[in-house]
């Protein structure tokens, strides 16, 4: 069967032309844009921040408003740029647009605890912004992340700069344009260009803080450029998400939420489930079923193509790895003939020894099933890895869901659903170089400097117990 081309083949993960010097600096004309592109996010800052919070909630709500009026324009190019299926595409601009009216009305009710100190003074929190913000979006859901972004910094009232993903540059570009629409020049600005424009960016001591979810690899690089700046650094959790399903679960419905889970957009977004832990006395009849699910997406057409070749070849490496490794392939596994960079779903099984590759993270449409004899081996199995930022756990038991609760370490655990995208996270999960945040509420708070304040009446006179006033 044909499948659809990954429009971003080729030029997708290239340098811009003229980008580059051989050493990695900067050539003149991208420094120059750098260069503009701060002082300018330096002086809207210091205006922004003394913006009435009403004024900078209007400004969001009708920045989601051009967004979602340019919905289909948008999904179009994110298809065109990274080959995600127009209708995956299009759900992610509309979750951005609510992102960005979600932090409109965030930014409204915001308070924050202080300890009461002497009975005739008032104790407040308030919170004021970094200053710029920079944000490093990644290609797998750009709109919505950028979004979140630009959502949690302008109602925080911060300056944002934002550094599309090179495999997405012109959608990067028409979406600066749209933020920028609402608010004064200099507020939201957008640098476009190679990994080494970002690092020019992210190294300058005027950013004051960083957000990035993409690689592990290069969150690890921010983090010692941040360590040199004090900027102060967000980045998303590393490793795959995990899929727990127990033993009195119906395989076929297992097997149904595990494929939505590690297939959807290819399995290229941060929430995909890479990993399945599944009870022993279930594990033939939900393998069965799960192949099934794969077959049936591979012929449906809802499993698009990879971003480019590079990170098919990348997948392909993985699985292949696995394999050597002993582990079984239950489904896809093989690169079809043909132009483009589709990969289909892919099951691998077997002991977790074998899988051990999968404790890194695959970007693409492959589920590494992992038969377990008790819910606590799954439990363990699960969080002796890096679980990404999300857990999925189908079971019937209460008690089971409360135990995965507990002691999966990952940011937000989904009982008896699907978790969804990067959007609507919110908990921090494990403490790691930089504050490892969702795209929820808490992304205004690590965007925000909270301050105490005490305030007590001016004392004339003090005789005796009273005050005098």
């Amino acid at each position: 069967m044909p499948r659809p081309e990954s429009a971003g083949m080729g030029a997708a993960g290239e340098a811009a032309p003229g980008t580059d010097t051989e050493e990695g600096a900067l050539a003149a004309p991208d420094a120059q844009r750098v260069e503009s592109a701060l002082q300018a996010a330096r002086r809207a800052s210091a205006l922004w921040r003394r913006t009435p919070q009403a004024e900078r909630s209007t400004a969001l709500r009708e920045i989601a408003a051009a967004v979602e009026s340019a919905a289909h324009e948008l999904a179009d190019l994110n298809s065109q740029e990274t080959g995600r299926l127009f209708d995956d595409a299009l759900e992610g601009v509309r979750s951005g647009a609510e992102a960005l009216r979600r932090f409109a009305e965030l930014g409204l009710l915001r308070s924050g605890p202080s300890l009461a100190g002497a009975f005739s003074g008032l104790d407040f929190t308030v919170f004021e912004p970094r200053g710029v913000v920079l944000g490093l979006t990644s290609w797998d859901d750009p709109v919505a992340v950028s979004c979140a972004i630009v959502g949690a910094s302008l109602a925080a009232g911060n300056a944002v700069l934002l550094k599309p993903s090179g495999r997405c540059p012109a959608l990067g570009r028409r979406l600066g344009r749209l933020f920028a629409s609402a608010v004064p020049g200099g507020v939201i600005g957008t640098v476009t260009g190679s990994g080494a424009v970002g690092a020019a960016l992210a190294e300058d001591g005027r950013v004051d803080a960083i957000v990035h979810l993409g690689s592990s690899e290069v969150a690890d690089s921010l983090a010692r450029l941040a360590r040199g700046t004090d900027a102060h650094l967000v980045r998303g959790r590393p490793g795959n998400g995990v899929f727990l399903v127990d033993r009195e679960v119906d395989p076929g419905w297992a097997a149904a939420c595990a494929a939505e889970a590690a297939f959807r957009h290819a399995g290229q977004l941060r929430s995909a489930a890479s990993r399945i832990y599944v009870l022993e006395d279930i594990a033939d009849d939900f393998l069965t079923a799960f192949a099934g699910q794969a077959r049936q997406w591979g012929d449906d057409e809802r499993v698009g193509p990879l971003v480019d070749a590079s990170a098919r070849e990348e997948v392909h490496r993985a699985v292949t790895r696995a394999m050597d490794r002993g582990a079984r392939r239950i489904a896809g596994g093989t690169i079809p003939d043909g132009p483009g960079s589709y990969y289909p779903p892919t099951i691998l099984a077997g002991p977790a020894a074998a899988l051990e590759c999968f404790t890194r993270e695959v970007r693409g449409p492959v589920a590494a099933v992992v038969p377990v004899g008790s819910f606590g081996e799954a439990i363990a199995e699960a969080a002796h890895c890096p679980c990404g930022a999300s857990a999925t756990v189908l079971t019937r038991d209460i008690a089971h869901a409360q135990i995965a609760a507990a002691e999966l370490p990952v940011g937000t655990v989904v009982v008896n659903g699907v978790a969804q995208g990067a959007t609507g996270t919110d908990a921090p999960g494990l403490p790691q170089t930089g504050s490892p945040v969702g795209f929820g509420p808490r992304l205004l708070d690590e965007l925000s400097r909270p301050k105490v304040i005490h305030l007590e009446p001016p004392v004339v006179s003090r005789p005796g117990p009273g005050l005098v006033i």
